[in-house]
């Protein structure tokens, strides 16, 4: 396992909580019944199904979204992991949905297979970082699942956790995955108001 992804996935994300719960998101979040669009990952050669509410956005858009709606500190947090994030070898993808309030980040980095061993010890860092934040920060994480499954054709790991604003009665739930696939490598987080099951976009992709 390479260290390198580690920044990525460890990464506490603000974006869901710069909604200040205005965002109605619904409860059920069926993708039999929601319109998708495909998203072709340029540099990389995947492609990529997502509610047609998700739009692309540049780094810079992005930041200019994130400071409108989140105040000074947790701007500065997210805005250097994006930083840390686009000093990786490889390339990355940034995706909103404003009424839905989700983020979604792609970022593929050279192919690095993982073993079950190697997503054990990748929780365990993930874990170790977040009781860091939440010394420094006042929020709370709370393990929803972790899950490894090697496929004859890909590897993935998921995490998903509830995070828990001490201050202002709010959370949010931060996803991690981390596929290979097709001799490629991907590694997306995705933050939302909600537990969205987003397996049945990850399963469209195609390498």
């Amino acid at each position: 396992m390479r260290k390198f992804i580690i920044p990525v996935l460890i990464a506490i994300s603000f974006t869901l909580q710069s909604c200040k719960n205005e965002t109605k998101t619904q409860n059920t979040f069926n993708s039999d019944d929601i319109e998708t669009k495909r998203h072709l990952l340029e540099n990389d050669g995947i492609q990529l199904f997502l509610p047609v509410e998700f739009e692309r956005y540049s780094a810079s858009k992005y930041e200019r979204l994130l400071d409108s709606l989140v105040n000074k500190k947790e701007f500065e947090l997210e805005r250097e992991r994006l930083k840390n994030i686009r000093k990786l070898d490889g390339n990355n993808y940034i995706y909103y949905a404003s009424n839905l309030g989700t983020t979604f980040l792609a970022n593929t980095i050279p192919y690095a297979p993982i073993a079950k061993q190697d997503a054990q010890k990748l929780l365990g860092i993930i874990q170790q970082n977040q009781s860091s934040i939440a010394k420094d920060t006042n929020v709370e994480f709370t393990r929803i699942t972790a899950k490894f499954r090697a496929l004859p054709s890909a590897q993935i790991f998921k995490a998903i956790f509830r995070v828990d604003k001490k201050k202002g009665d709010k959370s949010f739930f931060q996803q991690a995955y981390f596929i290979n696939s097709n001799q490629k490598s991907i590694l997306i987080n995705i933050t939302t108001p909600i537990d969205i099951d987003f397996d049945p976009y990850i399963e469209k992709m195609i390498f």
